[in-house]
């Protein structure tokens, strides 16, 4: 077979690998995407709206470039209600040759209480409900059966039998969440989440289709001060999806601009390695009430060939609202004139 004919097999093969594999989508700033690493993070963060979103791009220099867009928001103590976190997530994956595409939206929420000394800890637990719609378009996908022995012939019959072009399907997901807060540079926080409680069938070939494997992640995320103006922010993540897993370690650095009143500005740098598949390195800004990040994927993995390296973009926004604190009045006082 000519190269051609090898790199249209290998676009196809992993459209279809990646329908029949159906492995949830991962962020690599997964620190920035609360809403789809933890259900008990809906709502549980210091102030009382945040709007999120992410973007991610991988692959171009091996198919058609895989893209995911996400779009969160939750809100603290809703209604007035104190513990209670109420949010909505939805997400778009475009994926390859096949244009496999998945949309998912889902609505959720979580109740923390905070204990201990100074009310420093905080349990939660959260829940999500929502659907998902799959869709693969089979006329974009190239197979050796349509090799004709001297070039490709799309009027050949593929020899694949797909069952049907699009499906939905219910989701439940639940977790629980720990958080320990000291001050606003130092802080812990854990969660242990399992997605996909309903195990939804998936297939679109002619086989019965396959129930989708739940998904648990567990995740640690520090913050301290190993200086005046500069933190150390390590943080560990593992997920567990089936036969596949995923193991991401690594750290930042933050050094602190502007620390005053409700005024916090930084900048954060900080190097990740997925184990067996990527390393990536990280940029991010703090700004009062933003955050937002930058990461590139090295692409390590068996894939090397193909990807010569390249893995993929990923950005990331996040907008906090909360009301803010006066600040204090300064004024000299006038002595009494008689």
């Amino acid at each position: 077979m000519s190269s051609l004919g090898r790199g249209m097999a290998l676009a196809g093969t992993i459209g279809v690998w990646l329908s029949a594999a159906a492995q949830d989508i991962h962020f690599s700033q997964f620190f920035h995407t609360p809403l789809a690493t933890a259900p008990g993070a809906i709502g549980q963060f210091d102030g009382e709206h945040r709007v999120s979103a992410v973007y991610r791009q991988q692959w171009r220099s091996v198919t058609r470039p895989f893209s995911t867009f996400g779009l969160s928001g939750d809100m603290a103590n809703a209604f007035g209600n104190s513990g209670l976190g109420l949010g909505a997530w939805l997400y778009n994956d475009r994926t390859g040759d096949s244009r496999l595409n998945t949309f998912h939206f889902s609505a959720g929420g979580s109740y923390g209480r905070p204990f201990g000394p100074g009310k420093r800890h905080e349990l939660s637990l959260g829940v999500q409900f929502g659907l998902t719609t799959i869709a693969i378009k089979s006329a974009e996908l190239q197979f050796d059966a349509q090799y004709n022995g001297f070039y490709f012939d799309p009027s050949l019959p593929n020899g694949e039998l797909f069952q049907q072009a699009s499906l939905v399907h219910p989701d439940l997901h639940a977790g629980i969440r720990y958080g320990y807060r000291i001050s606003q540079r130092e802080n812990v926080e854990v969660g242990l989440s399992f997605f996909n409680l309903t195990r939804p069938p998936i297939g679109f070939l002619g086989s019965p289709p396959q129930p989708l494997d739940i998904r648990s992640t567990f995740f640690v995320s520090t913050s301290f001060p190993v200086a005046e103006k500069l933190d150390l922010l390590p943080m560990v993540q593992y997920m567990a999806q089936g036969q596949f897993q995923e193991l991401i370690l690594g750290t930042s650095l933050r050094y602190v601009l502007l620390q005053r009143y409700d005024l916090f500005r930084a900048l954060r740098v900080g190097g990740y390695w997925r184990a067996a598949d990527a390393g990536y390195v990280y940029a991010g800004l703090e700004y009062d009430q933003w955050t937002a990040g930058i990461s590139y994927d090295v692409n390590v993995s068996d894939l090397v060939p193909a990807s010569r390296n390249r893995g993929g973009v990923e950005f990331t926004l996040i907008r906090m609202f909360s009301k803010r604190r006066g600040l204090p009045v300064r004024f000299k006082a006038c002595p009494e004139q008689l």
